[in-house]
């Protein structure tokens, strides 16, 4: 491996068995970090372990539904027991519900909710006494989105997740900052992902919303997970140890409307 920026550090993402997460497990482990995996798509996380395995990388796979407090503590865990450190968290998974909010039932805002807030607060409230205990801290990245930072239509629940999301890293970087753990937020915009392409599909015409979503965007086309993988390298890198407290637009130009 020739890029070693991540070498000897230890991380945790979540999401990792498609799209963004799975760029960005294949883009830290050729950087030198040793992963943990965590989804609910079993095939597909084992998938990416081996890809990573195959490029000479250390990657394991754990089943952990995020909305669960039970499994985000047990992923943050494995990498402990596993590689003995905890350096960086990435909470990537989450899930959108294009509804209008009469239309919302109780069950979906609550897995909204779920997967997209109490996740990560799971997660970071269980890896923050870990970085703590460590002389070299830590670092949190959470995937919000570009609807964390402004509003789309027909999605009031997902903005509101994401909005939460943004806004937990602001704080948590200012609560942290001096005490050797860095937190941020990543906001892709429309990204050419698994999910996007199943939403795009249930449209009456599906190859009309793909090109629609792709005129949306100032830069003409929609983003790729690799690139959004480039950019959580970034923050998550020591090239971007004086960074903290930022919501990142990785999205086209779509918050500069």
């Amino acid at each position: 491996m020739a890029n070693v920026r991540l070498k000897g550090k230890a991380a945790v993402i979540t999401g990792a068995a498609t799209g963004i997460g799975r760029a960005s497990a294949l883009r830290f482990g050729r950087e030198g970090a040793q992963l943990v995996l965590a989804d609910i798509q079993n095939a597909e996380g084992e998938a990416v372990v081996q890809a990573i395995a195959q490029a000479g990388g250390t990657a394991c796979f754990v089943r952990a539904d995020v909305g669960r407090r039970a499994d985000s503590e047990r992923m943050i865990d494995v990498c402990v027991e596993r590689y003995g450190r905890l350096d960086i968290l990435f909470c990537n998974a989450g899930i959108t519900l294009p509804k209008l909010l009469p239309h919302s039932v109780d069950d979906e805002i609550n897995r909204v909710l779920d997967v997209n807030v109490k996740g990560p607060l799971y997660a970071a409230r269980r890896a923050i006494p870990i970085m703590l205990g460590q002389a070299e801290g830590g670092v949190i990245l959470f995937t919000a989105s570009k609807t964390g930072l402004v509003a789309q239509t027909d999605s009031p629940v997902y903005c509101a997740s994401k909005g939460a999301v943004v806004l937990l890293a602001k704080a948590l970087a200012l609560d942290y900052a001096a005490r050797g753990i860095r937190v941020n937020a990543l906001c892709p915009g429309i990204i050419d992902t698994p999910m996007l392409r199943r939403f795009a599909d249930a449209m009456p015409d599906p190859a009309a919303a793909w090109a629609q979503y792709a005129a949306a965007q100032p830069l003409g086309r929609l983003g790729t997970p690799e690139e959004c993988a480039a950019a959580a390298l970034w923050l998550v890198s020591p090239e971007a140890s004086f960074v903290t407290g930022v919501a990142l637009p990785v999205d086209g130009g779509f918050t500069a409307m």
